[in-house]
Order: structure tokens, then C-alpha cells, then sequence
């Protein structure tokens, strides 16, 4: 019995260290989430208006099929971006990103990968990865994006890729992150920004100011996918350190009881040998 109630009480010290643990990280997590809807509050504006005056060129110019930029008659490579954590300890999404991104990427696909476990997954997967990123513990930096979006502008831009798509885990709220796929490039005009009867003059040309706002454009829409993925993340990590925090305090309790049941029983014992004059023997 003696024994019994030292594992006992080793168990319950190591429910409450996890319990411990995993409050902090459950704090931590949700602390960088608040700091990560500070930054895209921010940046909102910003990239709004980039779209917006992209759209309005697009769906007023009927520029679509006339910018090479846009066309899409090209070789059938596609470029793919994979944005996952560096590290585990967020619940099912990154299985639900892998799923993800195993059902849509291509043998002849090229990759960037973003993240370690997507590094160590794409690389088991045998996809042809042209680059790999950390993605960081820290909220990313807007200077952070270029030397990613750099091979994206080099072999897009230069007409060497079909298509430009990301893979990542969109934000939706605190308890759903819903795994996508963004194809960046190229751009569908949205028929939603159409205004009939209303026509702009551009200068130099549309073309040319269509053409100058590819690269803000890239950039707006890109870092909008990383935030998307660190904020998902930080909330994914977040519930599951809350349950494992819930899980740790349940079988805290539990065992706590166990054991004082145990050591009640053991001093009713003790006390009964010691009536009945057994005490020693």
C-alpha cells in the first residue's frame, strides 16, 4: 500500500507540472494572438486599397487576357507555397494541413516550403522543393516576405510557372482554422468591383499601372496568408494546451482522491491492528 501511494503521489506531481506547463503555453499563445490582431488591423487598410485599385483595372479595363503578366497560356508547372508551424503541440492542424496539401499538389509541381514540419513532410513526400523557411516563433515581419516572394516573382513573372498557390491553414476564429488552398497567380477579375458607366483615365496607361502594381500586390496578398497561418497556429495551440491543461487538472483530482482514499484506508487499517492488539505482529 506504502508503495502504491508514493506512485500516487508521483503522478499527481507530474499531472500538476503538465497542468502547469501547459497553462503557461496556453497563455503564450494567447498573448501573440492579440499582438497578431494588432499587426493585421494595421495592415488591412493597406491591402484593401492595393486590391481594390487592382480590381478596378481588371474589370473597367478588361485587361485580363491582354497583361502577359495574367496570361495563362504558358508550360503546365505550377509553383506551390506550403506554410505550416515549426513546431507540434497544435492539435490536428497540421494533419489537416498535410491532408490539404497532399490532395492538391502535383508530382510535377515545384515547392517553397515554409515551416519545418512541412520541410520534413514534403521531403517524405519526394516533392520537387526549391526552398525551404522557417517560419519562426514570432509574429513575421513585412520585410520578412521578400527573399520568400522573390522565386515566386523570378519564375512567374518570367513566364516559367502557370500558376502561383499557397497551401496554409486560414484563420476563421479562436476554434476553427479551416485548411485552404489561395492560388495568388494568376489574379481572377472579380465581377463585384464592376461600376457601369463609370471610366478612369490612367497615366501612363492601365497597363503599365497594372503592371507596376503587381509586386504590392504579391506582397499584400502574401504576408495576408502568413498572418492568416501564425494566427491559426497561435489558436490552435492555444485550445489544445487548454485541454491538455483541463485533461492534466481532471486526473489531478482524480488521483488526489485515489490517494487519499488509499491513505484513509491504510490509517482505518493501522488503527483496527492496533485494537485488536496485532500491531507488530
Amino acid at each position: 500500500m506504502a508503495q502504491n501511494l508514493q506512485q500516487l503521489k508521483k503522478r499527481i506531481k507530474t499531472s500538476n507540472s503538465i497542468f502547469q506547463i501547459a497553462k503557461a503555453m496556453e497563455m503564450i499563445a494567447a498573448s501573440k494572438i492579440r499582438k497578431a490582431r494588432k499587426v493585421v488591423e494595421k495592415h488591412n487598410p493597406y491591402a484593401k486599397k492595393i486590391k481594390y485599385m487592382v480590381q478596378k483595372i481588371l474589370v473597367n479595363k478588361d485587361l485580363y487576357k491582354d497583361v502577359a503578366n495574367f496570361t495563362v497560356d504558358r508550360s503546365r508547372e505550377r509553383l506551390v507555397y506550403i506554410i505550416s508551424p515549426d513546431k507540434g503541440l497544435a492539435g490536428g492542424l497540421i494533419v489537416n494541413l498535410f491532408k490539404k496539401m497532399e490532395s492538391y499538389i502535383l508530382r510535377d509541381d515545384y515547392i517553397v516550403v515554409i515551416g519545418k514540419k512541412a520541410s520534413v513532410e514534403a521531403a517524405r513526400c519526394g516533392y520537387n522543393v526549391l526552398a525551404s523557411f522557417d517560419m519562426g516563433s514570432n509574429f513575421p515581419k513585412y520585410d520578412d516576405i521578400y527573399p520568400i516572394i522573390d522565386i515566386a516573382k523570378k519564375f512567374y513573372l518570367s513566364r516559367e510557372f502557370v500558376k502561383v498557390s499557397v497551401v496554409y491553414t486560414e484563420f476563421k476564429n479562436m476554434l476553427v482554422q479551416e485548411p485552404i488552398v489561395d492560388e495568388i497567380f494568376p489574379v481572377k477579375a472579380d465581377k463585384n468591383f464592376k461600376e457601369p458607366g463609370l471610366d478612369y483615365i490612367f497615366e501612363p496607361s492601365s497597363k503599365q499601372v497594372l503592371k507596376d502594381l503587381l509586386p504590392f500586390y504579391f506582397e499584400v496578398e502574401f504576408y495576408g496568408v502568413l498572418m492568416n497561418a501564425y494566427a491559426s497556429e497561435q489558436a490552435a495551440r492555444m485550445t489544445a494546451m487548454r485541454n491538455a491543461r483541463d485533461n492534466a487538472n481532471d486526473i489531478s483530482v482524480t488521483l488526489t482522491n485515489i490517494y487519499n482514499k488509499s491513505r484513509q484506508e491504510k490509517i482505518t487499517n493501522e488503527i483496527l491492528d492496533l485494537a485488536n492488539g496485532q500491531w507488530g505482529i
